[in-house]
């Protein structure tokens, strides 16, 4: 059977404001209808450009999965994806480390490098050291998170023999997901990743990317591949109303069968067994609560047969 986990509407993306209540009423909903993850947004201070529109109003990530924590007893609890490169490394793995022991050891650390240069800006760090940051960082987090002192060379961040605790549950770390389709992303994945977690790919960028993924496993020596989970995007039509006619379909929207379809495409010719499951379209919590029960009753019976 495949894997699917759930976006929680900590950001206005689906057309109706992100609430305290929305969160926490499909974050409950999402356990109860067995999915084995939740992943939030992550944005900080966006500009006012088209492409920030939906990241106006976003509900801090770590937070989020923090009160979401107390509310929920299985779910596991991870971040789609935290930007990297312009939060404190040694806050941050303190933070994911509370998180775990918080959740008794259910946390994900999702990271990517982002992309959106004036809120780089606005936070006083270059976006062109976003990829080197981002590396660093990785290690930085695994050094914070071994057992005892930690000491760290790097070209960002330097200390001796500091003590960062609480240590997280999970050893020797908490699993690390990382987003992005670009090389360098890859590339990161392949040393450090658990799960590599793309955005939604069409089916043939997605098994070129999966077979750079695997050579540059082979470059360094890595014998196993990181996983793949891919966003998907689903708008039932059912639901949202929405329709598109003939051949001018979106990936994931339409009926239950047309999206357990196209899923279906994806697990044969991708071999892709995980899905991030992103609903979109929905103008209202009550819409997402119901494409979420139609989603479990209709498609997922549909791809996993």
């Amino acid at each position: 059977m495949a894997q699917y986990s759930f976006r929680l509407p900590n950001a206005d993306y689906l057309g109706f404001p992100a609430t305290t209540e929305a969160i926490v009423d499909t974050a409950c909903k999402a356990e109860e209808l067995g999915f084995d993850a939740l992943f939030v947004n992550d944005h900080v201070i966006v500009d006012d450009s088209p492409r920030s529109a939906s990241w106006r109003n976003v509900y801090d990530p770590l937070m989020v999965l923090s009160y979401v924590a107390a509310r929920t007893t299985r779910v596991l609890l991870g971040t789609s994806v935290l930007i990297m490169p312009y939060r404190n490394p040694i806050v941050t793995a303190k933070m994911v480390a509370t998180l775990d022991q918080m959740s008794e050891g259910r946390a994900i650390a999702g990271v990517g490098a982002g992309w959106n240069e004036a809120e780089y800006q606005a936070l006083g760090v270059h976006h062109s050291e976003r990829g080197a940051r981002t590396t660093e960082y990785i290690r930085l987090w695994q050094a914070c998170w071994r057992p005892g002192p930690t000491t760290f060379g790097g070209a960002f961040f330097s200390f001796e023999n500091m003590h960062v605790n609480p240590k997280p549950v999970q050893q020797p770390h908490p699993p690390i997901w990382i987003g992005g389709s670009g090389r360098p992303s890859l590339r990161r994945a392949a040393e450090f990743a658990q799960v590599w977690q793309p955005t939604p790919t069409p089916l043939s960028d997605l098994t070129k990317n999966q077979s750079y993924l695997r050579e540059a496993c082979t470059r360094i020596g890595r014998p196993d591949v990181p996983r793949t989970r891919m966003s998907f995007r689903v708008n039932l039509s059912h639901i949202t109303g929405s329709s598109h006619s003939g051949g001018d379909r979106p990936t994931g929207q339409g009926t239950p069968e047309q999206v357990a379809s196209d899923m279906v495409r994806y697990r044969q010719e991708a071999e892709l067994e995980e899905f991030q499951i992103n609903f979109n379209g929905c103008g209202s919590l009550q819409q997402l609560l119901d494409s979420m029960d139609l989603f479990v009753q209709e498609v997922k019976p549909r791809v996993d047969a």
